[in-house]
């Protein structure tokens, strides 16, 4: 993305289709750019989209203008069913002054910044990488936005930085993302091409598959969308860009040497094993050995997550304190006074309970002791002691991971 210039459209202070009346440029590439607008019946602010297209016959823009409706239609439709992805409002064409046909779309208002630029921003800080709960978070969104439009077998084939948007949010607040740049912008990548040329660049190499850079390793799919989302994983890890450079040839080297992958331990970061299994198989230049979808490989890394935070309690888990002689309980005792349905229900298993209680450390005072019913007459509090200090160590609640991503059922 680079800085707006001198509005190459002269669109600014002009209103368009009569109703979008349009304030300023915020944002511009070789291919596009984007207006703040604000609708005039609404009252309502809105990006434009407004795209550079070639010198056509009036047959090649209509033609070219049905295909952009239909990835316009395609875009809204899945933004209908995702809320993790971009809105789309309306997609037209307008004519310059200067009589340039212009195709644009219209999306939703985001406020905030793509995460290209708060990641530069993080770096000039030097602001440590990412842990993985917080990447898992923050990507979560995106991981959805993907799983619905790769059950519809619908492919992005550019994720990355530049097209996550992180919305703004109060203090404390998680942050929120959303996915860019479906659909629509492929097709004027394509026209833009000499007649007959193969568009071998609508993606950016920086975050792409191996089968982007090479036909050799196989057709893209929604595997390549995941490759791209396991460089985005590795990078939130690392601090740096997976893929290191800016020359073709070195990237492509990197994205397809089977023998040294991208994953985080080979950039430098310290993960589990199982993390590091999950994001060489997301980054694997097979295509039969990598993951097939968006949800297949968010359902491994969050598995790989609860297993790396269960290692982790059980390490800082203190040992229970000692009983003495008098007071001690057998485990046979233990187990059936704790099995009885009344008692069980004051401690949890992870991930049940008020959500106020997820950090409680369940000391013995706030744990309600199952009632007595030895015939030997062994006493509450014997019980209480003997047997409510252990368990609530052993079933230390576990912060629960953010939602699963719902399998859409439309």
């Amino acid at each position: 993305m680079t800085i707006p210039s001198p509005d190459p459209f002269e669109l600014v202070g002009t209103t368009i289709a009569g109703k979008y009346d349009v304030e300023e440029i915020v944002a511009q590439t070789a291919l596009s750019v984007v207006y703040r607008a604000t609708h005039r019946v609404w009252q309502r602010r809105v990006a434009i989209k407004a795209f550079t297209a070639p010198s056509l016959s009036e047959e090649a823009q209509q033609q070219l203008l049905a295909s952009f409706v239909e990835e316009g239609r395609l875009l809204m439709d899945l933004s209908e069913r995702c809320a993790s992805i971009c809105q789309a409002r309306d997609v037209s064409s307008l004519t310059t002054h200067r009589g340039e046909w212009v195709p644009y779309t219209v999306l939703e208002w985001l406020d905030g910044e793509c995460l290209e630029v708060l990641l530069r921003r993080e770096h000039a800080e030097g602001r440590s990488p990412r842990s993985l709960r917080a990447v898992v978070e923050l990507l979560n969104p995106i991981a959805e936005a993907l799983g619905v439009a790769h059950d519809r077998g619908i492919v992005h084939r550019d994720v990355k930085p530049g097209n996550i948007f992180v919305l703004s949010s109060g203090a404390g607040e998680a942050p929120r993302t959303k996915l860019l740049d479906f659909g629509v912008a492929k097709v004027m990548r394509g026209a833009v091409a000499a007649p007959g040329a193969v568009v071998s660049q609508s993606f950016t190499p920086s975050y792409g598959a191996p089968e982007q850079f090479s036909a050799a390793y196989g057709t893209t799919g929604p595997w390549t969308d995941v490759y791209a989302l396991g460089l985005i994983v590795v990078e939130l890890l690392t601090g740096r860009e997976a893929l290191q450079g800016d020359v073709l040839s070195g990237l492509a080297a990197q994205s397809c040497d089977p023998h040294v992958r991208p994953t985080a331990r080979t950039r430098g970061a310290v993960v589990t094993d199982d993390v590091e299994q999950v994001l060489e198989r997301a980054l694997a230049v097979s295509l039969e050995h990598r993951f097939g979808s968006a949800r297949a490989l968010w359902a491994a890394l969050r598995q790989a997550l609860a297993a790396e935070r269960s290692e982790a309690g059980s390490e800082a888990r203190p040992a229970a304190p000692a009983v003495g002689p008098s007071e001690a309980l057998s485990q046979a005792e233990i187990h059936v006074e704790w099995d009885e349905p009344e008692s069980s229900a004051a401690v949890d298993p992870p991930g049940g309970g008020d959500e106020g209680d997820r950090d409680s450390d369940m000391a013995p005072s706030q744990v309600d002791p199952p009632p007595s019913s030895d015939p030997a007459g062994i006493s509450v509090g014997a019980i209480a002691l003997g047997s409510t200090i252990p368990i609530a160590l052993s079933r230390r609640r576990i912060d629960p991971l953010p939602p699963e991503i719902p399998k859409d059922s439309t």
